[in-house]
């Protein structure tokens, strides 16, 4: 029976970003490197956005961010022993993070020096992104930006993977109508548009806008939950984690 526990541990284990941080620690210096830059893309933001509202200045946040990665991602034990007690990998990462952040204060710049054959494009990254964190409301604490960049974050990166995915599909109007009526309206706060002007538009009936809508978010579901899935280590932690997320969002948005 232990082995069958453990086979399904290490089956469910191997589809986080735990065990993606586990193997990369072992792994070949180029598949280090893809393993980081993948991290680093998808979760810079959060790390960037928490040290701008701490009141570093652009500059500093980018080495900051860029030596985060490096050094306590790969570099560091903090993630060596990845077992599933470890729980969601966003408050681990923050707490990781706020700890890095003391230690980088009391060191002078000249001795931090991340290693040459693993380098990040956090700057390149940055250049679009640095004006969006600030200003910040008058009550928001840098933790708090930390889990609303994550969220939406994460959201973007769904999107972008449900764009792909219809457009393959040849979906294309079907994400069109998904993104008038319900992507745009979260993200920007607004009302939907009529469903009847949306089929006057496009050569539809209602109906048929609405079955179109409801088939991609259903797709988005998917597309989010699989993507929160990487974070935690089973099906009701990603309901947790999704729900607090998207906790954080609505919260900015009132």
């Amino acid at each position: 029976m232990s082995g069958v526990v453990k086979t399904k541990v290490a089956a469910e284990f191997a589809t986080t970003r735990w065990s993606e941080i586990q193997a990369a620690r072992t792994a070949t210096p180029e598949h280090r490197q893809a393993v980081l830059e993948n991290l680093a893309r998808r979760y810079w933001k959060p790390v960037y956005c928490y040290l701008r509202a701490r009141g570093q200045q652009d500059a500093d946040a980018r080495d900051i961010t860029q030596d985060f990665f490096v050094e306590v991602i790969l570099g560091r034990d903090l993630f060596g022993q990845a077992e599933p007690h470890r729980g969601r990998f966003r408050p681990y990462l923050l707490h990781c993070l706020k700890n890095f952040v003391r230690d980088w204060y009391r060191r002078e710049r000249a001795q931090r020096r991340s290693p040459k054959d693993l380098m990040l494009s956090i700057h390149q990254w940055a250049d679009s992104e640095s004006s969006r964190c600030l200003p910040l409301a008058l009550d928001e604490r840098p933790e708090e930006v930390f889990h609303r960049k994550w969220a939406a974050s994460l959201l973007e990166q769904v999107l972008d993977n449900l764009r792909a995915a219809c457009q393959r599909s040849e979906l294309h109007v079907h994400f069109e109508l998904f993104r008038q009526r319900v992507v745009r309206p979260a993200l920007e706060q607004v009302e939907p548009g009529p469903v009847e002007e949306l089929a006057r538009r496009y050569g539809l009936t209602a109906k048929q806008v609405s079955n179109r809508v409801e088939t991609v978010r259903r797709r988005f579901r998917r597309l989010l939950l699989e993507e929160v899935r990487l974070t935690v280590m089973d099906d009701t932690a990603a309901g947790e984690e999704l729900r607090s997320l998207m906790g954080h969002l609505s919260r900015r948005a009132g």
